[in-house]
């Protein structure tokens, strides 16, 4: 995050869609819903008190944004009788998250919005397939309607895309109160691979107190 008066704003346009045909369908429902126009009906998961505070703060929620991404995660081989990294797997989920993020922001540009907010990530391993996952992230755009941009004039963070952040509607209020503005949701992925104890160690720590 970043104070609004010291933030660049300008910035590459918003990241291209065309060619991903997995977003097509969705882009045609929000155009079909003429969506971002004023009085018009939306979709939301903020709470009373949430979508209070997010009008107060000087946004107009525009509609529920959702990405998704359904990604097979492979295998990797490595020495499993050592502590390591999955390099592979790691990779994997980044990637997946990005694909699901990225969604989620070009339905929220194509609403015309300024940033989405209560942004969730979801990850669920399917049943008929443990090594498949889906990965779904979620949020309420929301439109500048009030809200001082400050000299940059726009709320769009520094890549031009809207800000991404997953603050509930309180903690969105208290942060644009304070100065402040979001910019984008970030967050790491490790897999990791703890290697079990040996059968003779195991053997050698019985009936010892002993941290593991």
């Amino acid at each position: 995050m970043t104070e609004r008066t010291g933030r660049d704003a300008i910035g590459e346009t918003p990241r291209p869609t065309a060619g991903d045909d997995t977003a097509h369908d969705a882009m045609r429902h929000l155009a079909g819903l003429q969506p971002g126009q004023e009085g018009s009906l939306f979709t939301s998961d903020l709470t009373v008190n949430e979508f209070l505070l997010v009008r107060e703060a000087g946004f107009r929620p525009l509609g529920l944004v959702l990405g998704s991404s359904v990604y097979h995660v492979g295998l990797q081989l490595g020495r499993w009788s050592k502590n390591q990294e999955l390099t592979k797997l790691s990779q994997a989920m980044y990637h997946a998250r990005e694909l699901a993020m990225t969604r989620m922001e070009a339905e929220a540009a194509a609403l015309g919005a300024d940033g989405v907010v209560g942004v969730r990530l979801d990850i669920e391993f399917k049943e008929f397939g443990s090594d498949i996952a889906e990965f779904i992230a979620v949020g309420t755009a929301v439109k500048a309607d009030g809200a001082d941009p400050g000299p940059g004039g726009t709320w769009l963070n520094n890549k031009g895309r809207p800000f991404t952040s997953d603050l509930s509607g309180q903690e969105f209020w208290t942060l644009i109160r304070a100065g402040y503005a979001p910019l984008d949701l970030v967050m790491g992925t490790c897999v990791y691979h703890v290697a079990h104890q040996r059968l003779t160690q195991v053997l050698g720590n019985a009936g010892r107190n002993v941290e593991i």
